[in-house]
């Protein structure tokens, strides 16, 4: 792992911090650890891209010695989305980093794991919960986060959490023929009541990047559960496969030169969520 000590960087010096990235608060933020094994090169702040197809119905069936068939579009929509730029400083004075404090051997270091745990929150609250925009006069973009990239027609709503809307949300990922690998987020309270669901038992214990989950089976296949705090009384489900996590800026550590009696070490990164196809997700909230 890569990481910052006081006698081991000079002023200017950039390290690639991915690992460490990785490596922090994999419980804590579930999603942003599943998706920094799924990156992609960003080439720009804003990313295109056209849905990938799921079930189109683009094979016929044929007589013997038939002509080809037409060709038969997709019919896919052009999607986009903005990568978000992130950026903290952890700094410590020349006085305190010499000064002896007790179980930390350097501040600075310690700083700089503290700024990284605040840095993956609140990417993680983005890739969930952000919405999408621009600030011409700052340019200041924001990426829209999964729950906005779900195709409307898989947004479920009810004024209570009930087995049968929590069915109906899988089962629209069952019909867009992207339930074979279903994974759900959600909120710990969501998950004790779905424990009480009939059609709902409980298969096994696993493990994905770093975090403990929980599968069973229902009507609609397998699916995994996942703990996330930065959702409240919301759900998502999503199919990994069509997850990709575009990223412009690799997290990174700067150390910036010295100005007066203290060191200081930036961190940044620039991302943004892809959902390659908008049906490969479905969601429910409490309205």
């Amino acid at each position: 792992m890569n990481t910052f000590t006081t006698d081991n960087f000079v002023p200017g010096q950039n390290i690639d911090m991915k690992d460490v990235l990785i490596q922090t608060t994999p419980v804590k933020t579930p999603f942003t650890t599943l998706l920094l094994n799924k990156t992609v090169k960003a080439t720009s702040p804003t990313m295109n891209w056209i849905e990938e197809a799921i079930n189109e119905a683009a094979a016929v069936t044929l007589a013997e010695s038939a002509d080809a068939p037409d060709r038969v579009d997709d019919s896919l929509e052009p999607m986009s989305n903005f990568c978000e730029l992130i950026g903290v400083t952890a700094a410590v004075s020349n006085t305190a980093q010499h000064s002896s404090a007790v179980g930390i051997g350097d501040l600075l270091a310690k700083d700089i794991a503290n700024k990284t745990k605040a840095i993956k929150l609140a990417i993680e609250d983005r890739l969930i919960n952000g919405v999408k925009g621009f600030e011409s006069a700052t340019k200041t973009y924001k990426t829209d986060g999964i729950l906005e990239q779900i195709n409307t027609a898989n947004q479920v709503t009810n004024a209570t959490f009930t087995e049968t809307k929590f069915l109906e949300t899988i089962e629209k990922m069952y019909n867009a023929g992207s339930g074979d690998n279903m994974l759900c987020y959600l909120p710990a309270q969501m998950k004790l009541k779905l424990n009480d669901f009939k059609n709902f038992q409980y298969f096994a214990k696993d493990s994905l990047a770093g975090v403990d989950v929980e599968e069973y089976v229902s009507p609609f296949g397998r699916v995994r559960f996942v703990l996330t705090e930065k959702i409240t009384n919301k759900l998502f489900v999503v199919n990994p496969e069509y997850l990709e996590l575009g990223i412009l800026i690799p997290f990174h550590g700067q150390v910036e030169p010295v100005s007066g009696s203290k060191q200081s070490v930036y961190l940044e990164t620039q991302f943004g969520l892809k959902l390659l196809n908008s049906k490969a997700a479905a969601s429910f909230a409490i309205a």
